[in-house]
């Protein structure tokens, strides 16, 4: 349990970042359709684009999970 209190947090944050980004930043550049990314911060648009918004619905109830489940392990502990 304590190990859930730990990790989901952090995951459902990161996975909120990244579901957030394509609604800040632009498509990235390409020069043609078949030319890839030219470093890590356009892969990480890309894919943050190919989630269509998924990522920042997985993170936020990732979020809401873990705060459920932490105020219940408080709750017990009382």
């Amino acid at each position: 349990m304590k190990l859930d209190s730990i990790i989901l947090p952090i995951l459902g944050t990161i996975l909120s970042i990244f579901g957030i980004l394509p609604f800040i930043f632009n498509y990235p550049y390409s020069d043609s359709p078949d030319s890839g990314p030219s470093n890590l911060w356009e892969l990480i648009l890309m894919i943050s684009y190919d989630g269509k918004g998924l990522h920042l619905f997985v993170g936020i109830a990732l979020l809401v999970l873990s705060f459920f489940l932490i105020f219940r392990q408080r709750k017990l502990q009382v």
